[in-house]
């Protein structure tokens, strides 16, 4: 049974008010890089998989197809072990072709489901493509204001790799989004420390005393956007992992030794301790 509220005496009430506090933009996560090979699946898996293990629910999408690198690993499976057809973006990964016409649209029709955390590995390379969703290949301005519309807000996740090919792909992508998206870099540490491993992403002095690079990431962070550093698993451990299609927080449910384990444990505190100044762009603050 419900009890009634008790209605104080005007004098017994507080002589306050309370502010209502506005609550968080739902938010279009887009993982991005015009440059392949940058790790954008084994980042988005691990966000995807940090969040869901500490309690957050996320609609994840792979822009690859059934062919992705995140539906393989995060997709549910039948009892033989398969991935199903029909996968729920909630409790696995929904996927599509972001570069079939028509298919492509889910990096948008996805909002109808009102789910406050849509998060999409985009193939590499797609930027073009979801210009033509809306826009007809000319820009991202009709896109962006769809998502608005929704009462979405827009977050591009870059992945940096040492490549100039990766911090240009930042460039492409702030010149069409940079005024109607949070801007995320990740700096890949499988790649390298940093800053001397990242030359075209933090810039460098070459033997003419001239300096180059680091630009765009000047233009990131004085634009509001932040950046952060995605921790390097051992190579090995990460193999047997992927070998198997297993989550890093089911790493447990593996044949690993107690140093492999201890491995996965180090680099996911690791990467929920990176995560801290992102979360605000996610909306999970």
């Amino acid at each position: 049974m419900i009890k009634p509220a008790v209605v104080g005496r005007m004098s017994d009430a507080p002589r306050f008010r309370t502010r209502a506090i506005p609550p968080l933009p739902r938010r279009l996560v887009l993982v991005a890089s015009e440059k392949g090979g940058v790790g954008k699946s084994v980042f988005t898996r691990t966000l995807i998989d940090f969040l869901r293990s500490n309690g957050s629910r996320i609609a994840a999408y792979d822009a690859d197809g059934g062919i992705g690198a995140t539906l393989r690993v995060l997709g549910l499976r039948d009892a033989t072990g398969d991935l199903v057809d029909d996968q729920c973006a909630i409790e696995g990964v929904g996927y599509y072709q972001g570069r079939v016409e028509g298919e492509r649209n889910m990096v948008l029709d996805c909002m109808a489901s009102r789910e406050a955390l849509c998060v999409h590995d985009l193939a590499g390379g797609l930027l073009g493509d979801l210009t033509r969703i809306i826009d007809e290949g000319a820009s991202l301005d009709g896109f962006m204001a769809a998502i608005e519309a929704e009462g979405y807000r827009l977050t591009i996740v870059h992945v940096i790799s040492p490549d100039v090919g990766s911090a240009q792909s930042v460039g492409r992508w702030l010149d069409l989004t940079e005024e109607h998206a949070d801007q995320i870099a990740v700096v890949n540490l499988k790649h390298g420390k940093p800053p001397a491993d990242f030359p075209f992403w933090y810039g460098f002095v070459d033997a003419h005393g001239e300096k180059k690079g680091g630009k765009t990431r000047a233009r990131l962070l004085s634009g509001g956007g932040v950046e952060i550093e995605f921790p390097a698993l051992a190579s090995g451990t990460f193999a047997k992992l992927d070998a198997s299609n297993i989550a890093f927080s089911r790493a447990a449910d593996v044949g690993l030794s107690v140093t492999e384990r201890a491995q996965v444990v180090r680099f996911l505190k690791e990467f929920g301790d990176n995560l801290v100044p992102a979360k605000k762009f996610l909306g999970i603050e």
